[in-house]
């Protein structure tokens, strides 16, 4: 926690406004001061955060959730950014087993950030990263087909001539299919031709799908 905190302190665009080690004490401060951002670790002491993610979903106005997790093939992660959270960032070194973290944040921009700080940025963007595990279970859980190399891969010019599904509707299964074949968002982009960014917001609509087709789930049940 002191590591994150010194991070943020560090960034006079970025206002902490808050910080806790317990989910429970967690979910009553982040409603009280209101944040933009919240950052927490995938895993708590006293839970883990796909339930502050629901319960976030439930709030008139709801932060954006950045998980913090040494790797991208836990099973709880698909399940939390499922269930609400924005988006994840790697931390392979995190300074402690509990950290939720609650912000009020600004964008800003710089290249050698931390881990944390470049999450948070990527976050503010509307940007987001993906795991082929995390892309398989989204096209299962968003009901699309996995799409070949030969279609997935085709420039987006290309394909909006030839009327094929990244110009009809199938982009987001085009995307997920990449991303399963193991390609990074800047391999992508160079496939299709088009900036990173566009890789990642899309990555970034992709998850805020989810929460709506979770909400949906949830109200029929």
């Amino acid at each position: 926690m002191r590591k994150a905190q010194a991070q943020l302190t560090q960034l006079p665009a970025w206002r902490l406004c808050g910080m806790s080690e317990q989910m429970r004490s967690a979910e009553q401060e982040i409603q009280a001061l209101a944040p933009d951002v919240v950052a927490c670790d995938l895993r708590l002491l006293d839970g883990h955060a796909s339930r502050l993610a629901r319960q976030m979903q439930s709030w008139p106005q709801r932060p954006r959730l950045l998980l913090l997790t040494p790797t991208a093939d836990d099973l709880l992660l698909f399940q939390t950014l499922r269930d609400g959270a924005s988006a994840y960032c790697l931390d392979v070194n995190p300074a402690s087993p509990t950290l939720p973290e609650v912000g009020e944040v600004q964008q800003i921009h710089s290249p050698q950030a931390p881990p944390l700080t470049q999450g948070l940025h990527a976050l503010w963007a509307g940007r987001a990263s993906m795991s082929p595990r995390i892309a398989r279970e989204c096209l299962q859980a968003l009901g699309l087909s996995r799409s070949s190399w030969a279609s997935a891969s085709q420039p987006a010019a290309v394909a909006e001539a030839s009327g094929s599904a990244h110009a009809t509707g199938g982009r987001e299964g085009q995307l997920l299919s990449l991303v399963c074949f193991g390609l990074l968002s800047d391999e992508i982009a160079r496939l299709w031709q088009c900036g990173v960014e566009a890789i990642e917001q899309q990555l970034y609509a992709i998850y805020r799908r989810l929460h709506g087709t979770q909400r949906l789930a949830l109200a029929s049940a």
